[in-house]
């Protein structure tokens, strides 16, 4: 859920000092870390249980991701994953479906949802990750929102006074609480609702 921009372009050149990177190894440690994650859980992901499956060594796999945090951030919050946009095209509330739908299709995954609820076990442990690993994603995640809320302003389909930083908290936090944490035995959350309570608290007065 991000849009390229500065702060990645930041990242990438802290992560590329030093020796260069093979991405042959980079694509089999993180192929090894999902599955762990996705059969064992956050608990089963060690850099030695990485290197025993790949063949790399821990030294290696340091060198690239500086502890267990870096590694999971990158599976959780990594990717080439877009907000849609399609409010001018489909209406504000294709808009808001699609979004809903996006967000429940990442964290649905076992492997992002396992490494999702590492990344809030690690920022517990060492608030200072939060921002030293996701603060620009979330950032651009709302930057991209923001523009599409901003058309739907402009195009009369989203009044004038919505926040869309609001619409962000209620559309992800809803979906990430549904999908990882409800106790309820079908964990799917109801998109079409949460869809209709946002486009109605959105929408232009009648």
């Amino acid at each position: 859920m991000k849009s390229k921009g500065e702060g990645q372009g930041a990242a990438t050149a802290v992560r590329g000092r030093g020796r260069p990177r093979n991405p042959e190894n980079d694509a089999a440690i993180l192929k090894a870390a999902r599955e762990i994650l996705a059969t064992s859980g956050f608990d089963a992901l060690t850099f030695e249980a990485v290197a025993q499956m790949t063949g790399i060594s821990r030294v290696t796999i340091y060198r690239r991701w500086p502890s267990k945090a870096h590694l999971v951030n990158e599976i959780a919050n990594g990717g080439d994953d877009r907000f849609p946009d399609v409010i001018e095209a489909e209406g504000l509330m294709a808009e808001i479906r699609a979004l809903l739908g996006m967000i429940h299709d990442r964290y649905s995954r076992k492997d992002v949802a396992a490494a999702a609820i590492g990344m809030i076990v690690s920022w517990q442990k060492n608030p200072g990750l939060l921002v030293e690993l996701d603060a620009w994603r979330e950032l651009e995640a709302r930057d991209a929102l923001k523009t599409t809320i901003e058309k739907g302003k402009r195009l009369g389909l989203v009044r004038a006074d919505v926040d869309s930083d609001a619409v962000f908290d209620i559309a992800v936090g809803s979906i990430m609480y549904g999908t990882l944490f409800s106790s309820r035995a079908d964990r799917r959350p109801a998109i079409d609702r949460i869809a209709e309570l946002i486009v109605h608290g959105a929408a232009p007065m009648a």
